[in-house]
């Protein structure tokens, strides 16, 4: 069953454009890396509204084997441990199955 990610951030206030666009590249990499992504989109908060997280990231992949294959695959580590961790003041995040039950 289709197997969806979803992650947002909220940034700490030293991280600069510079540091997003650069998250925002290594990002863009990772589908080609990882055979498991089926679909990966991923931006910045636009800023139209008050409360919203920075940053998020939606993932989709075939099963729960496929989200397992890329959290633990060691380019997206490495995005987390170099341009996500120690840069973000919250986190929230959810996977969850959908299509046909």
């Amino acid at each position: 069953m289709p197997f969806r990610h979803v992650v947002m951030f909220e940034f700490d206030e030293h991280v600069d454009d510079e540091h997003i666009e650069r998250l925002r590249d290594a990002l863009s990499a990772l589908p080609p890396e990882i055979e498991e992504i089926r679909s990966y989109v991923h931006g910045r908060d636009v800023n139209i509204s008050e409360g919203n997280y920075d940053y998020a990231v939606v993932a989709d992949f075939d099963n729960v084997h496929g989200f397992i294959a890329y959290r633990d695959h060691p380019k997206h580590v490495l995005v987390i441990e170099e341009l996500i961790k120690g840069h973000v003041v919250n986190r929230a995040a959810v996977q969850y199955q959908y299509g046909a039950h």
